[in-house]
């Protein structure tokens, strides 16, 4: 490994209750392949990845390896992948995922698994800024008004807007840095929202890049048809880039 070389942690061991299947989103049928295989496949188109730990739960860890090798030849033929078992939050999936990259000298992004429309694009800019900072997050500016709320249901506050950013994955970070946070989190735990959120415990600080807003994190049925749409439209356009490119190579001819 390269220090400039990224390693993708993919943590998709969540129940999904809110997709309402009955299933690990992960595997919610999304145009003929399971939500998480399109998160590989566009993994792999970045370019950018050299490696995928997936983490699910314990229990889908043996089925979900098979799945994902089943799908592998036709969706991301070039991208080695290894599965790992989650823990109880998120902080401890990513933990055990943690384990598995024994480099020091590369970066780690966390990308979640039910986000596969960030983009070759997006990942640029994370990486470009993590190499500055130490440490990066995709991000978009917020276009609603935000308003905070008490428990009796009264505005207490209304931010500034224009201070205020959307969080996505991917969340890049220096493999050195992330692994040191993460240690500090065992040896003094707290309670955290996002991998960024570990990082900032130790005083470092997080560096934005802009994310797009396509890059949802796809969460309820109704993101499953946002999905489905967004997923079709691509497939559509990059029919056309193919067709036209056979055209140009017969006219060069």
């Amino acid at each position: 490994m390269g220090k400039d070389e990224l390693i993708v942690i993919v943590p998709a061991a969540g129940a999904g209750k809110r997709l309402g299947l009955g299933i690990n989103k992960a595997f919610a049928m999304l145009n003929g392949a399971p939500l998480l295989v399109h998160c590989l496949h566009m993994l792999e188109a970045t370019g950018l990845v050299k490696r995928a730990v997936v983490v699910l739960a314990p229990q889908e860890v043996v089925e979900g390896r098979e799945l994902l090798a089943g799908y592998q030849k036709d969706y991301f033929r070039t991208l080695p992948f290894c599965v790992v078992a989650g823990g109880k939050e998120r902080q401890d999936s990513v933990a055990n995922a943690l384990a598995a990259v024994e480099e020091t000298d590369c970066y780690i992004a966390v990308h979640d698994g039910a986000r596969p429309f960030a983009g070759r694009a997006v990942f640029e800019r994370t990486l470009a800024a993590a190499k500055v900072h130490g440490a990066a997050i995709a991000a978009v500016p917020v276009k609603d008004t935000i308003k905070v709320v008490g428990t009796d249901g009264i505005v207490t506050a209304t931010p500034e807007r224009s201070t205020l950013m959307a969080v996505q994955t991917p969340q890049i970070f220096t493999a050195e840095l992330l692994k040191q946070a993460y240690a500090q989190l065992a040896a003094h735990p707290a309670a955290v929202t996002d991998d960024a959120s570990v990082v900032e415990l130790m005083g470092h600080k997080v560096a934005t890049a802009l994310g797009r807003y396509e890059n949802i994190k796809i969460t309820t049925p109704e993101d499953l048809l946002f999905a489905e749409n967004l997923l079709a439209q691509q497939e559509q356009e990059d029919g056309k880039l193919n067709c036209n490119a056979a055209i140009s190579h017969r006219l060069r001819l």
